[in-house]
């Protein structure tokens, strides 16, 4: 039998064919839970994830019937997505993910049981939440499952303390102890770089190429950020246009340094606070991201080994992790069976 499985974000989704814990097949989707909040209704995800299934059985000659379970991760659970999921509290590894896939009835398009796998979340305080310590939160939806990828394929290690930084729509960053991801901090990055080339004047005053870092460039707009702070930064990126003092090209590493430096100093906070003694920090992603994040990481963060992980193009951490989940799934499934015999 097959196996479907999506791993779905905030504004793009891929589709997985498999056969048992084999990957036969990729399908990429355009769309995600971003054009869900914008519509205000989930249809236009829902009904998109399902030509997504029925254009990669199409082309692999699969009948419908042949799928024995559909898996989603990622932003399907939240409030836009498929059907809003809790998330799990951290600790979390594996076998904890496996146990809490939610079961879902999506009764429009798919008209089948869809099995949800849920995010993650950092432990609320005691107390209660509250606007005083809202602070402390982190939650993610899709990285907890690539760190779990990470982890069985040996990327992240057990024996070391280790931080994973995922730049993306929403920059996550998640402490991993003994393959258990134990914290998270978010921030709101590749959305608002996106909202300042979309929607103001500085969409017109930077590139849009794929270019190379320029690594002074990039520490001179974390230096911006550092000395005057976010709003009077990104001015005078504008300022180095209306003067021209700068090139296009100049200006969009500027904003990275803006953005990205933005995390690397939550990140040194939290190294000196909370996640004292981490050992690594692995960026994942594309290059033109997480170079930004390694040049200002190793210069703002002395001392701690940093590697980047670029997964090749047939490459998904998130379907390693979810192979590992069905992995964890039949060797407990196997147990079971071994102890009805018995």
């Amino acid at each position: 039998m097959y196996i479907l499985y999506y791993d779905s974000g905030t504004s793009h989704t891929r589709a997985y064919l498999l056969k048992d814990d084999i990957c036969l097949d990729t399908l990429f989707i355009s769309v995600g839970t971003k054009d869900a909040a914008t519509s205000g209704s989930n249809d236009v995800l829902v009904r998109s994830l399902k030509e997504g299934m029925d254009a990669i059985l199409r082309k692999n000659e699969v009948p419908e019937d042949a799928v024995s379970d559909i898996y989603m991760s990622g932003m399907v659970t939240n409030p836009f997505g498929i059907c809003e999921v809790q998330h799990l509290t951290v600790p979390i590894d594996a076998q904890a993910m496996s146990d809490g896939i939610h079961t879902y009835e999506e009764k429009t398009y798919f008209r089948r049981r869809i099995q949800l796998i849920r995010g993650a979340k950092t432990v609320p305080p005691k107390e209660g939440l509250t606007l005083e310590n809202i602070h402390l939160m982190g939650n993610a939806r899709g990285e907890e499952i690539e760190v779990i990828g990470m982890v069985a394929k040996g990327i992240i290690r057990k024996d070391r303390k280790t931080v994973m930084v995922s730049p993306g729509s929403h920059t996550h960053m998640c402490l991993v102890e003994g393959g258990f991801l134990t914290d998270i901090a978010s921030h709101f990055t590749g959305e608002l770089h996106h909202a300042l080339l979309q929607d103001t004047i500085l969409g017109g005053e930077t590139t849009k190429a794929d270019i190379d870092i320029d690594a002074e460039k990039l520490r001179y707009g974390y230096h911006l950020l550092k000395t005057y702070g976010l709003t009077r930064a990104l001015y005078i990126v504008h300022s180095t246009k209306v003067f021209d003092v700068a090139t296009d090209e100049m200006r969009s590493m500027m904003l990275s340094g803006i953005i990205t430096g933005s995390v690397i100093e939550n990140l040194q906070s939290r190294l000196e606070t909370a996640w004292k003694d981490v050992e690594h920090i692995c960026i994942i992603g594309g290059p033109r991201y997480v170079e930004a994040y390694r040049i200002l990481i190793e210069e703002m963060v002395p001392g701690v080994s940093v590697d980047i992980v670029i997964p090749k193009a047939e490459e998904s951490l998130a379907l390693m992790g979810f192979q590992e989940l069905l992995r964890v799934r039949s060797r407990k499934n196997g147990i079971a069976v071994t102890q009805m015999v018995r």
